[in-house]
């Protein structure tokens, strides 16, 4: 404990870079309304360009997994930040461009598309690299406590990202693009005063086989990857379908139902965080229960949500987002146990197996559109195999 003790502040700067991402992806979400009226680009246009960058995950995130099992998890983290600081200077200045020059429309559409391109080629790393560096610093028989440092670093940026956003906004419609610029500049100045941690690079046994990092994952990661699968699934299908639902039991305007949104995302981000500082970080359970009670919270949560009351749906939140707060770290502990050796291409093939989620959501939420019940039905569905796969993995664990 003396190791991680000495290393807490490091752990939590790795931390704080990694809430970035939130802050970078749900502060571009708050700020797409503002983009669309002030740039010379329809919503469908920005929905498109936001989706290059998050299908460069599928193959970035588990190649710069095993960029950081090979060279280290800095020099992977700081490319991530360098590529995030580009990336979004590049999006503000030819959204800004496309809005003044008319003439120059297709030249701005161009750079957006390479702008994000950079970003999911680069940022994909993030995530896998600084799991890597916090189990490092951290220890190998403490890797719980080294993914939620980094999942809490998420959640916070998830939580303050939106906040932050709707207050810049109120300067001006490209302030938060820009607080994604001076944000991750700052964090690779800090990034570079890190010390390198030290790790033992695995070479492969026999020369005429290949490395573990070069191969496909193995079988006995398939139970968390479907997990984490299943999971984002549930999660995004959830956001999707948050206007039908509300929708269908009341019979608000629309501004009171986006407002309803901002609050059952505040409260699924606010238990998210809270189930990780004081259920996960302080080690109250165990692996196998976070698992097990993190998706059978998930089944709860969201049969909840077939209930016609609003305030049902914010106990529903907090239920739902608690559980999904102590799946992560599980069945992501348990992946980089099942590979210790490549904990770097381990934690990139969870970030995949979630961009694969949040695709596969999208094929989903066409169901909300025969009814608001359906999303939920199969949310249901979901969650309950990913309670079936925890109790086969510790079952087959014991025999």
């Amino acid at each position: 404990m003396s190791d991680i003790k000495s290393s807490s502040t490091q752990l939590s700067i790795i931390g704080l870079i990694a809430a970035l991402m939130g802050i970078g992806q749900n502060g571009l979400l708050v700020s797409l309304p503002f983009l669309v009226e002030h740039s010379a680009f329809s919503l469908p246009t920005w929905s498109i360009l936001i989706a290059i960058g998050s299908l460069l995950f599928l193959p970035a995130a588990p190649y710069w997994g095993r960029q950081s099992d090979q060279s280290g998890p800095k020099r992977v983290v700081i490319q991530a930040l360098f590529g995030m600081t580009i990336s979004f200077l590049m999006l503000v200045s030819f959204t800004m461009l496309s809005h003044l020059e008319s003439q120059w429309v297709a030249l701005c559409l161009a750079g957006l598309v390479i702008a994000r391109v950079i970003y999911g080629c680069t940022v994909a790393g993030m995530v896998p690299a600084s799991q890597h560096w916090a189990i490092l610093l951290c220890g190998e028989g403490n890797r719980v406590q080294a993914i939620t440092s980094v999942s809490i670093g998420l959640s916070t940026g998830r939580l303050v990202g939106p906040i932050l956003s709707i207050f810049l906004l109120k300067l001006s419609p490209f302030a938060p693009l820009m607080m994604m610029v001076i944000l991750p500049a700052i964090a690779l100045l800090a990034a570079f005063w890190l010390p390198s941690p030290t790790f033992e690079k695995k070479e492969p046994t026999d020369t005429h086989t290949k490395p573990s990092w070069l191969s496909m994952p193995e079988r006995s990661l398939l139970p968390y990857l479907t997990s984490g699968l299943l999971l984002c699934t549930v999660v995004a299908l959830l956001q999707y379908n948050f206007s039908p639902l509300i929708g269908s039991v009341t019979e608000w305007p629309t501004s009171k139902i986006s407002d309803w949104i901002g609050v059952l995302l505040t409260v699924g981000a606010a238990f998210t965080l809270g189930t990780q500082v004081l259920v996960i970080k302080k080690k109250r359970v165990s692996l196998k229960a976070m698992y097990q009670c993190g998706a059978g919270a998930m089944v709860l949560g969201l049969t909840l949500f077939l209930s016609a009351n609003v305030w049902v749906f914010v106990a529903a939140m907090a239920i739902a987002f608690s559980g999904a707060a102590l799946l992560v770290p599980a069945y992501t502990a348990g992946a980089t146990e099942q590979n210790p050796d490549a904990p770097g291409a381990t934690s990139g093939f969870i970030s995949m197996s979630h961009t694969l989620g949040y695709g596969l959501a999208s094929l989903f939420a066409v169901t909300s559109t025969y009814s608001p019940n359906y999303p939920i039905f199969i949310g249901i569905s979901l969650s309950t195999i990913v309670l079936v796969i925890s109790l086969v993995v510790y079952r087959s664990k014991s025999t």
